[in-house]
């Protein structure tokens, strides 16, 4: 076998990283391990990702390798959009182009234009993630997806029902926040 003189990453990482997903490193299921779950998406579908995001990534990557090298159960659950503003605007272009006027769409109609622009540029970002670290598993979902935005909507309504309660209650918060509140 002759080395070459030079480093090729690109052979080098494309080889480890069939090698680690044929081996199902980055696959998490349940079990009795102590769960590491973190599920910050990375930023909105508006194209490609860059410097900014990819620190981020890293930085998340690496939290989760340690969770895993400490015998957790890992997992890191990439989404492809935080909040749906900044894709929004993107697909609304992409309309304008088309000559299309968001308006003139009903809510599904408008889902299906989100889910065009997710499909090419959602795709791209996911490709970007994998060559940039190399724990991202789970799937891309969308802020406006019906079951995450009905799961978010129920999860913050029961936190808000519960403050509010405990307020109501004896006007105090919980540690780490001023200790009475002004009616």
């Amino acid at each position: 076998m002759e080395l070459s003189k030079n480093f090729l990453p690109n052979e080098a990482e494309a080889k480890w990283y069939q090698h680690w997903l044929d081996k199902a490193y980055f696959n998490s299921n349940p079990d009795e391990r102590e769960p590491y779950t973190i599920v910050i998406p990375p930023p909105n579908v508006t194209g490609v990702l860059h410097m900014g995001h990819c620190l981020n990534n890293t930085i998340q990557d690496i939290l989760i390798r340690r969770a895993r090298m400490q015998g957790k159960n890992a997992c890191w659950v990439p989404g492809t959009d935080h909040a749906s503003i900044a894709t929004e605007a993107k697909v609304v272009a992409m309309l304008r182009e088309r000559g299309i006027a968001k308006s003139s769409l009903t809510r599904e109609e408008f889902l299906g234009y989100a889910w065009e622009w997710k499909e090419k540029y959602g795709g791209i970002i996911l490709q970007q993630l994998k060559n940039w670290v190399a724990a991202s598993t789970g799937t891309g979902r969308l802020t406006m997806d019906d079951d995450y935005y009905k799961s978010v909507i129920k999860v913050l309504s029961t936190c808000i029902i519960k403050a509010s309660s405990t307020v109501e209650k004896n006007g105090e918060l919980g540690p780490g926040q001023p200790d009475r509140i002004e009616r």
